[in-house]
């Protein structure tokens, strides 16, 4: 027994001893000095010890006590008096005081509370010590969020750095209002007195139903404020309750900023979908295929086979979806999807339920220059994929699709496309529901804008944008997941899935915010256009023609048909790829999706970059950053 255990000991036994002293003598007043059976006495001093020790109430701690614990102390008293009864009246036929014991309960339950508040007052003047004169915090929000966000500051001596000197709330009736000591100074109107006042460090957003827009609108009044830094609780679909709120605290980023709400998804149907089926994702291991697996994860297939070439990407993942969800009946293929034979074997042994074929190039500057990559993997490695899907009775096949298939203007978005004519050509004679979703430009993906100009920040260097002008549609990562899985669960084959992608993003804004949100001292780049790069992109659909879904954010296109002869042409480009020349390839693509058209605007040659370089005019713009 340690020390700490032995101390509690001994103040429960005391505890005993006084409230049995005390009953005795509200009992019987002055003339308490009566002869009592001894057993009766050595009863009470055994069996309450007994209990608690049985019960470990010794090994708890008296510093973090909760309501819970009252009611835990009351129904150990509760049992010492009931096991004592039954000893001295039914074993032994001694007469008991109902007084006397109803008193015992009481005296003793009160005195345990009362000590253990003691140590409770310990620890929280403790703390206060601790915080005065360290890093002030002003929170946002006097909800259940900002409450416990502020009991967890409180409680936590690892957060002793932190004082809260008061908290802000929209709701009028909250106005003036204290919650555990603190009050409530006022609404967003006055947060700039209130700073002036209180002199914050740290704001923190403690709203996780906060939508973008008003995040936006509260950063923007920070703007004039450099000195303070912002922080946010993360989303209510991302908050973990049981787990310390303020380690989930973070830092605002660049997606707060862009006023976009995320769809909402039929968590039922998908659930329905999902649970007790063998899901099958191509790609697993790139952003958009680890996402769809992070949540195909939760709603518990009976097997989850992620297939990819990245082995490093695949390794990691493995372990982390092992970390997170034990119960999870996980399998990983390194697989290529080219290799149709492999493909072929992996379909025959698993026979997969649902397939989410995410594997593909992507990045549209390199497909430019290795056309006939783009076309093995995208075109040929789709058709493997979908051919095994249908051969071995999968049930549902959804293609990752985008919107740089609308009316491409580059090899990679014409071989998207391509990928939509081969799902729906199979689709016609299957058994299987081949769908397809198309994405506009997904925020923080491998390679996409954000961690290119996150690493050139980190770099200390100027953010490259090709135009000032260019403008790009944008969702998350969970976004997109969810629209896959979405529709997925409300496909009936043969349909084209597309967002409603709300407002462009003009680029231009989206590299000085995120200069201004990391304080850094860099500026901005004009490059000009890349080759098959468009200014502005279209919308994924003609409003005037979708097709509405039971999501109000999910449409089906309404798309003319392109080519009868799939067959013919893609001979034509399998025949191409043994001996590759990019005009060829371009010249087939361009017969087989009449849509694809190349931009007409001039591209510089890399000779004519590198003399731009060196006599360099490109417009440069400094922005400078604050706390976020």
């Amino acid at each position: 027994m340690n020390k700490r255990v032995l101390i509690k000991s001994l103040i429960d036994l005391s505890c005993v001893s006084l409230s049995f002293l005390l009953a005795i003598i509200l009992k019987y007043d002055t003339s308490w000095k009566i002869n009592l059976d001894k057993e009766i006495v050595y009863t009470y001093f055994c069996v309450y010890p007994f209990i608690y020790i049985v019960f470990k109430e010794n090994q708890k701690s008296w510093r973090y006590a909760s309501i819970k614990n009252v009611l835990n102390i009351f129904l150990l008293n509760l049992t010492a008096g009931a096991v004592q009864f039954f000893w001295l009246f039914i074993a032994k036929g001694e007469r008991i005081s109902a007084t006397i014991s109803f008193l015992m309960l009481i005296l003793v339950t009160s005195f345990q509370l009362f000590f253990r508040y003691v140590f409770i007052l310990k620890k929280h003047f403790k703390l206060e010590q601790k915080r005065n004169g360290r890093e002030k915090v002003l929170i946002y929000g006097a909800g259940e969020a900002g409450i416990m966000l502020m009991k967890d500051i409180f409680k936590n001596p690892n957060l002793s750095d932190y004082q809260v000197v008061g908290m802000i709330d929209d709701a009028a009736q909250k106005r003036g209002v204290y919650f555990e000591g603190i009050k409530v100074l006022g609404g967003f109107q006055n947060i700039h007195e209130i700073i002036e006042e209180k002199k914050p460090k740290t704001l923190i957003i403690a709203i996780p139903s906060l939508g973008k827009e008003k995040i936006n609108k509260i950063i923007k009044q920070m703007e004039s404020l450099p000195e303070i830094e912002v922080k946010v609780l993360p989303g209510l679909e991302s908050i973990m309750y049981g787990k310390s709120f303020l380690n989930q605290v973070r830092k605002v980023n660049i997606l707060d900023l862009l006023g976009r709400e995320e769809i909402k998804i039929n968590s039922e149907g998908i659930k329905e979908l999902i649970k007790d089926r063998t899901a099958l994702v191509t790609g697993g291991a790139g952003s958009i295929g680890s996402e769809l697996v992070r949540q195909i994860s939760r709603y518990s297939p009976k097997k989850l086979i992620i297939l990819d070439i990245n082995e490093n990407d695949l390794y990691f993942l493995e372990l982390e979806l092992k970390r997170e969800h034990k119960k999870l009946n996980l399998v990983v293929e390194v697989c290529n999807v080219r290799d149709k034979e492999k493909v072929d074997f992996l379909f025959r042994k698993y026979r997969p339920d649902i397939v989410f074929h995410a594997a593909a190039h992507k990045h549209v500057p390199l497909m430019e220059h290795n056309p006939e990559e783009a076309i093995k993997n995208n075109i040929f490695g789709t058709k493997n994929v979908a051919e095994a899907a249908s051969k071995y009775l999968t049930e549902r096949f959804v293609l990752i699709s985008t919107d740089k298939a609308v009316n491409p203007t580059n090899i990679m978005g014409a071989t998207k496309r391509a990928c939509e004519l081969v799902i729906e050509d199979i689709n016609k004679g299957s058994n299987t529901k081949f769908m397809a979703v198309r994405f506009g430009n997904v925020l923080g993906s491998n390679g996409s804008v954000i961690p290119i100009f996150q690493k050139l920040i980190e770099e200390k260097k100027n953010l490259t944008i090709t135009h000032e002008n260019i403008t790009r549609y944008f969702m998350t990562i969970p976004e997109a997941a969810q629209l896959v899985i979405e529709a997925c669960s409300l496909g009936e084959g043969g349909e084209v899935f597309i967002l409603d992608m709300g407002k462009p993003v003009k680029i231009m804004e989206l590299a000085k915010n995120m200069i201004k949100l990391s304080r850094a001292e860099v500026g901005i780049d004009i490059t000009g256009l890349r080759p098959g790069e468009k200014l502005y992109e279209e919308l994924l659909y003609d409003v005037g023609t979708a097709v509405k879904t039971e999501n109000k954010k999910i449409f089906i296109a309404k798309i003319k048909k392109e080519n009868s002869n799939l067959n013919y042409h893609l001979g034509k480009l399998e025949g191409s790829l043994k001996d590759p020349d990019i005009n060829e390839i371009k010249t087939l693509m361009k017969e087989f999706i009449k849509s694809y058209r190349e931009p007409e605007h001039h591209f510089k040659t890399t000779e004519e970059a590198e003399d731009e370089e060196e006599h360099s005019t490109i417009s440069t713009e400094l922005v400078t950053g604050y706390n976020g």
